[in-house]
């Protein structure tokens, strides 16, 4: 963790880095105020000690307590002030001004260490609420069973990527994937199976995409891809590629062996191509996968374990 020591005197900058040291930060050492808030702003800094009276015609301490809490910063800076002032306005003043603790000259080591130990303590409780505060927003758009998109995100996630494709005039496919016959294995082998089999469902999908492909539960065994930068035929090798991999070998959990095939459907779009005109983003997704799931309809009535890509004749056959 790095300490910012704001300090023109030699003597107290030597005593304060060798404190500091020995606690193990890493000590960075500023005489003016203008070079410590660009450090600051520069730096990870996570605890600032900063004498009130800075050398120049530049910011005391208290200034720089000021322009730090108007800073964008990504982390929280706890800044301790020193000074020799002892009245009580002096100690509200600095408060008001965005220092978190304030010690008086002269003071024990002791003392500025168990304030600093005060602070660390602030420090860790944020880190501890921003990295709970990301486990939640990725529990809000996982599928708890497959801990992929669930289908609320990748929907966001989708609107985005076709915002980004049309500024870029780049085609994409949608793709739907169904597991075939999926009510047998639960009647057969029982649900803890079933869910078992859906996950390896899943990571096969996903090892099948590339990357940047977005991925996500639609709705019990079906899967919805969203293929960004892909044209029609690299759109329909993909579609193959996740087919054969859900059949390339059987699933085995315990004594259950289970053989699973998928069905596909598949829609490539292309701005050059489709006459797209002002149709918002939110519509353009919801008609694609309509389509995506016309075509999925298609491949199941045609035999199951097969990719069936929408083509412009089926429109007539959509709207019936």
């Amino acid at each position: 963790m790095k300490v910012l020591i704001v300090e023109e005197d030699q003597f107290l900058q030597n005593a304060l880095r060798k404190l500091f040291t020995k606690q193990g930060f890493e000590v960075l050492i500023r005489a003016q105020g203008d070079d410590a808030l660009r450090t600051i702003a520069e730096e990870r800094i996570r605890i600032v000690v900063t004498d009130w009276v800075l050398p120049g015609p530049g910011m005391d301490g208290l200034a720089l307590c000021r322009r730090v809490r108007k800073l964008r910063l990504p982390r929280y800076v706890y800044m301790i002030v020193i000074t020799s002032k002892t009245r009580k306005k002096d100690i509200v003043e600095a408060l008001d001004a965005g220092a978190d603790d304030y010690i008086t000259k002269p003071f024990e080591e002791e003392e500025l260490a168990a304030r600093v130990r005060a602070g660390i303590r602030i420090i860790e409780l944020e880190n501890k609420l921003i990295n709970n505060q990301k486990k939640l927003m990725k529990l809000a758009k996982e599928d708890p069973l497959t801990r992929i998109l669930n289908r609320r995100a990748l929907f966001d996630e989708i609107l985005r990527e076709i915002s980004r494709s049309s500024r870029e005039n780049s085609p994409f496919a949608t793709v739907l994937v169904d597991a075939d016959d999926f009510k047998a294995i639960n009647e057969a082998h029982g649900q803890l199976a079933g869910d078992l089999a859906l996950v390896e469902f899943a990571k096969r999908i996903k090892d099948s995409c590339r990357e940047y492909d977005l991925i996500g539960r639609y709705g019990g065994e079906e899967f919805l891809i969203f293929l960004p930068k892909t044209d029609r035929e690299g759109s329909r090798v993909v579609a193959e590629r996740i087919r054969e991999a859900i059949n390339a070998e059987k699933m085995i959990f315990g004594d259950a062996s289970i053989s699973l095939t998928a069905s596909v459907g598949l829609c490539p779009y292309s701005f050059s191509g489709e006459g797209r005109g002002k149709i918002a983003n939110e519509q353009l997704m919801d008609e694609l996968i309509k389509k995506t799931d016309y075509a999925l309809y298609l491949a199941k009535q045609q035999g199951k374990n097969r990719v069936i890509m929408f083509e412009p004749r089926m429109e007539r056959e959509l709207d019936r």
